[in-house]
Protein backbone atom coordinates (compact mmCIF):
# COMPACT_ATOMS: atom_id res chain seq x y z
CA UNK A 1 0.00 0.00 0.00
CA UNK A 2 1.65 3.01 -1.27
CA UNK A 3 0.37 6.77 -2.59
CA UNK A 4 -2.62 8.03 -2.56
CA UNK A 5 -3.69 4.76 -1.29
CA UNK A 6 -2.01 4.86 1.40
CA UNK A 7 -2.70 8.67 2.53
CA UNK A 8 -6.70 7.33 2.20
CA UNK A 9 -6.30 4.54 3.99
CA UNK A 10 -4.33 6.98 7.08
CA UNK A 11 -6.89 9.70 6.16
CA UNK A 12 -9.86 6.74 6.89
CA UNK A 13 -8.38 5.09 10.32
CA UNK A 14 -7.92 8.54 11.59
CA UNK A 15 -11.58 8.18 12.14
CA UNK A 16 -11.25 4.73 14.35
CA UNK A 17 -9.46 6.30 17.47
CA UNK A 18 -10.95 4.44 20.22
CA UNK A 19 -9.21 1.06 18.30
CA UNK A 20 -5.63 2.53 18.27
CA UNK A 21 -6.46 3.55 21.93
CA UNK A 22 -7.85 0.85 23.45
CA UNK A 23 -4.27 -1.19 21.58
CA UNK A 24 -2.41 1.47 23.46
CA UNK A 25 -3.64 0.70 26.57
CA UNK A 26 -3.26 -3.09 25.42
CA UNK A 27 0.42 -2.50 24.54
CA UNK A 28 1.33 -0.13 27.79
CA UNK A 29 -0.16 -2.77 30.25
CA UNK A 30 1.92 -5.83 28.93
CA UNK A 31 5.38 -3.38 28.38
CA UNK A 32 7.27 -2.68 31.28
CA UNK A 33 8.09 0.94 32.50
CA UNK A 34 11.36 1.69 30.56
CA UNK A 35 11.06 -1.52 28.88
CA UNK A 36 10.67 -1.33 24.99
CA UNK A 37 7.99 -2.07 22.64
CA UNK A 38 7.31 -3.38 18.98
CA UNK A 39 4.40 -2.54 16.56
CA UNK A 40 4.30 -4.62 13.30
CA UNK A 41 2.85 -3.01 10.45
CA UNK A 42 1.90 0.07 12.18
CA UNK A 43 0.61 1.64 9.15
CA UNK A 44 0.22 5.22 9.68
CA UNK A 45 1.93 4.63 12.95
CA UNK A 46 -1.77 5.97 15.88
CA UNK A 47 -1.26 3.02 18.35
CA UNK A 48 2.59 3.62 18.46
CA UNK A 49 2.04 7.40 19.08
CA UNK A 50 -0.45 6.73 21.33
CA UNK A 51 2.32 4.43 23.37
CA UNK A 52 5.04 7.09 23.21
CA UNK A 53 2.80 9.38 24.76
CA UNK A 54 3.21 8.18 27.58
CA UNK A 55 6.79 8.03 27.96
CA UNK A 56 6.96 4.83 30.18
CA UNK A 57 8.80 2.69 27.30
CA UNK A 58 11.06 2.87 24.24
CA UNK A 59 8.66 2.21 20.89
CA UNK A 60 9.16 0.82 17.34
CA UNK A 61 7.73 0.22 14.43
CA UNK A 62 7.91 -1.91 11.02
CA UNK A 63 5.94 -1.21 8.13
CA UNK A 64 6.70 -2.43 4.67
CA UNK A 65 5.26 0.53 3.06
CA UNK A 66 7.64 3.64 2.33
CA UNK A 67 5.04 5.77 2.47
CA UNK A 68 2.95 4.62 5.43
CA UNK A 69 6.15 4.58 6.91
CA UNK A 70 6.63 8.69 6.28
CA UNK A 71 3.13 9.07 7.66
CA UNK A 72 3.68 7.61 10.79
CA UNK A 73 7.01 9.53 11.02
CA UNK A 74 4.87 12.64 10.55
CA UNK A 75 2.28 12.04 12.95
CA UNK A 76 4.99 11.20 16.02
CA UNK A 77 6.66 14.37 15.04
CA UNK A 78 3.23 16.18 14.97
CA UNK A 79 2.47 14.34 18.13
CA UNK A 80 6.38 15.27 19.66
CA UNK A 81 7.27 11.86 20.49
CA UNK A 82 10.06 9.83 19.51
CA UNK A 83 8.95 6.95 17.66
CA UNK A 84 11.27 4.35 15.43
CA UNK A 85 9.48 3.87 12.49
CA UNK A 86 11.60 1.95 9.77
CA UNK A 87 10.36 0.47 6.41
CA UNK A 88 11.02 -3.45 6.31
CA UNK A 89 9.54 -7.11 6.07
CA UNK A 90 8.11 -8.55 8.84
CA UNK A 91 9.81 -12.15 7.85
CA UNK A 92 13.12 -10.44 7.84
CA UNK A 93 13.22 -7.74 10.71
CA UNK A 94 16.39 -5.39 10.71
CA UNK A 95 16.45 -5.92 14.56
CA UNK A 96 18.64 -8.29 17.13
CA UNK A 97 17.46 -10.74 19.01
CA UNK A 98 15.44 -9.92 21.93
CA UNK A 99 15.14 -6.84 22.56
CA UNK A 100 11.55 -5.98 22.49
CA UNK A 101 9.28 -6.88 25.91
CA UNK A 102 5.74 -7.05 23.78
CA UNK A 103 4.72 -7.08 20.21
CA UNK A 104 1.41 -5.84 19.03
CA UNK A 105 -0.11 -6.43 15.37
CA UNK A 106 -3.28 -4.82 14.49
CA UNK A 107 -5.49 -5.56 11.35
CA UNK A 108 -2.08 -6.57 9.31
CA UNK A 109 -1.61 -10.15 9.80
CA UNK A 110 -3.75 -11.62 7.31
CA UNK A 111 -1.94 -9.63 4.53
CA UNK A 112 1.45 -11.19 5.36
CA UNK A 113 2.59 -13.54 2.66
CA UNK A 114 4.79 -15.62 4.72
CA UNK A 115 2.96 -15.66 8.31
CA UNK A 116 5.36 -18.42 9.60
CA UNK A 117 8.26 -15.99 8.51
CA UNK A 118 6.64 -12.99 10.25
CA UNK A 119 5.69 -15.32 13.60
CA UNK A 120 9.35 -16.79 13.78
CA UNK A 121 11.09 -12.98 13.79
CA UNK A 122 8.47 -11.80 16.31
CA UNK A 123 9.79 -14.37 18.38
CA UNK A 124 13.40 -14.06 18.15
CA UNK A 125 13.21 -10.41 18.74
CA UNK A 126 11.17 -10.77 21.64
CA UNK A 127 13.16 -11.32 25.18
CA UNK A 128 12.52 -14.76 26.80
CA UNK A 129 9.08 -14.77 28.52
CA UNK A 130 8.07 -11.49 26.47
CA UNK A 131 4.56 -11.18 24.74
CA UNK A 132 3.11 -11.01 21.23
CA UNK A 133 -0.45 -9.90 20.38
CA UNK A 134 -2.37 -10.16 16.95
CA UNK A 135 -5.37 -8.51 16.75
CA UNK A 136 -7.53 -9.17 13.44
CA UNK A 137 -10.30 -10.26 11.59
CA UNK A 138 -11.89 -13.22 12.02
CA UNK A 139 -13.03 -15.07 8.64
CA UNK A 140 -16.50 -15.77 10.20
CA UNK A 141 -17.25 -12.27 10.90
CA UNK A 142 -20.74 -11.47 9.24
CA UNK A 143 -21.40 -8.72 7.41
CA UNK A 144 -24.11 -7.44 9.35
CA UNK A 145 -21.23 -6.85 11.66
CA UNK A 146 -18.87 -5.21 9.85
CA UNK A 147 -21.53 -2.45 8.06
CA UNK A 148 -22.22 -1.61 11.90
CA UNK A 149 -19.08 -1.05 12.62
CA UNK A 150 -17.87 1.27 9.44
CA UNK A 151 -21.05 3.51 10.24
CA UNK A 152 -19.94 3.91 13.51
CA UNK A 153 -16.50 5.49 12.03
CA UNK A 154 -18.27 8.34 10.26
CA UNK A 155 -17.15 8.37 6.92
CA UNK A 156 -18.71 9.86 3.83
CA UNK A 157 -20.86 7.48 2.05
CA UNK A 158 -18.66 7.05 -0.73
CA UNK A 159 -15.68 6.02 1.58
CA UNK A 160 -18.36 3.66 3.71
CA UNK A 161 -19.00 2.07 0.45
CA UNK A 162 -15.88 1.39 -0.49
CA UNK A 163 -14.45 0.25 3.12
CA UNK A 164 -17.77 -2.16 3.22
CA UNK A 165 -16.37 -3.49 -0.33
CA UNK A 166 -13.28 -3.66 0.81
CA UNK A 167 -14.05 -5.87 3.79
CA UNK A 168 -15.90 -8.29 1.52
CA UNK A 169 -14.25 -8.73 -1.45
CA UNK A 170 -10.24 -8.61 -0.29
CA UNK A 171 -10.24 -8.73 4.04
CA UNK A 172 -12.80 -11.48 4.73
CA UNK A 173 -11.19 -13.66 1.73
CA UNK A 174 -7.86 -13.01 3.40
CA UNK A 175 -8.56 -13.33 7.03
CA UNK A 176 -7.69 -16.47 9.50
CA UNK A 177 -10.02 -19.00 11.11
CA UNK A 178 -9.33 -20.04 14.82
CA UNK A 179 -8.04 -23.96 12.88
CA UNK A 180 -6.00 -21.96 10.21
CA UNK A 181 -4.00 -19.16 13.08
CA UNK A 182 -3.17 -22.50 15.24
CA UNK A 183 -1.79 -24.26 12.56
CA UNK A 184 0.27 -21.32 11.92
CA UNK A 185 1.45 -21.03 15.59
CA UNK A 186 2.46 -24.47 15.91
CA UNK A 187 5.34 -23.89 13.40
CA UNK A 188 7.09 -21.75 15.84
CA UNK A 189 8.73 -21.51 18.87
CA UNK A 190 6.42 -19.32 21.03
CA UNK A 191 5.93 -21.43 24.46
CA UNK A 192 2.18 -20.80 24.59
CA UNK A 193 -0.95 -19.03 22.82
CA UNK A 194 -4.38 -18.37 23.53
CA UNK A 195 -7.22 -16.85 21.08
CA UNK A 196 -10.04 -15.11 22.50
CA UNK A 197 -12.78 -13.66 19.76
CA UNK A 198 -13.59 -10.50 20.00
CA UNK A 199 -16.88 -9.22 17.76
CA UNK A 200 -15.62 -9.54 14.64
CA UNK A 201 -12.13 -10.43 15.13
CA UNK A 202 -9.81 -12.09 17.27
CA UNK A 203 -6.91 -11.52 19.53
CA UNK A 204 -4.12 -14.46 20.03
CA UNK A 205 -1.99 -13.67 22.50
CA UNK A 206 1.75 -15.64 22.66
CA UNK A 207 4.49 -16.05 24.84
CA UNK A 208 8.32 -16.75 24.04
Amino acid sequence: MEGFLARWYAKNTAKDMPRFRDGARLALENTPIGGAMLEVAPGPGYLSVEVAKSGRCRVAGLDISKTCVEIARENAEAAGVNVDFRQGDAAHMPFADGIYDFIICTAAFKNFTDPVGALREMCRVLRPGGKALIIDLRREASMTTIKRYVDDMGLSKMDALFTVLTFRFMLIPRAYTRQKLQAVIAQTKFRSSRIDERGMGFEAWLQK
